[in-house]
């Protein structure tokens, strides 16, 4: 890193996993590299070493994530690193609101390693490829239930998003080569199922499904 020479702490009770990243850590000028393997140990360490970073395995039972940051606030507060092969949405959003900036899993490459310094440096939220891969899969997998639960079909998912993103009936039936009327039952349809009373129900479930972005939302020069 182009900054002062950094400290970091690895958490992870997997050898090959802790060395692997120690060593490119220490190839890339951080000063102080300290490895430990349970939740005792991480405290004491804390304490003693005082590092800008925590990197913790989250795929091991042996350290609690919220209890480290807990922890960390009553020491210099040094920034998360967690790596995870299993997070959900829910979990990832929760810890984001604790303080925990970057997420990376055990298959990270070591171009992303060096992606993640950058984001490092910076001071910016960090997911790797495959943590992104893991939320959207999780993301995609609750739409599907919610759509199967409301008895949404994937052509109404289609005007959905089309009605959130501003456009009229005529636009949406030329889009989709349907006719007005065809389009205009479907948002009939959609509407009873969603049960909200206009365009503007439809367009917070989109927003809260991530069918739409609420800032191409608000921005699209559709909505001026």
């Amino acid at each position: 890193m182009n900054s002062s020479p950094k400290k970091i702490v690895i958490a992870s009770p997997n050898f090959l996993i802790a060395e692997g990243i120690r060593n490119f850590f220490k190839s890339n000028g951080f000063v102080s590299i300290s490895l430990v393997e349970n939740q005792d140990l991480l405290e004491r360490t804390l304490i003693k070493e005082v590092p800008d970073y925590v990197l913790i395995d989250d795929s091991a039972n042996q350290f609690k994530v919220e209890k480290t940051i807990a922890f960390l606030s009553f020491t210099k507060p040094a920034q998360t690193i967690l790596l995870t092969n299993t997070i959900n949405q829910e979990r990832f959003e929760l810890l984001k609101k604790v303080g925990v900036r970057y997420f990376i899993s055990s298959e990270i490459s070591r171009e992303e390693l060096f992606n993640l310094m950058q984001f490092m440096e910076l001071e910016k939220e960090f997911s790797d490829y495959k943590v992104k891969r893991r939320l959207a899969f999780d993301a995609e997998e609750a739409f599907r239930n919610t759509c199967a639960e409301l008895n949404i079909s994937e052509r109404e998912v289609e005007i959905i998003k089309l009605i959130a993103e501003g456009y009229i009936n005529k636009e949406i039936a030329d889009m989709l080569f349907l006719s007005t009327h065809t389009v205009n039952t479907h948002r009939k349809n959609i509407m009873s199922k969603l049960g909200v009373n206009n365009a503007t129900g439809v367009v917070i479930f989109a927003v809260k499904e991530k069918l739409v972005s609420p800032k191409d939302f608000l921005f699209s020069s559709k909505h001026q």
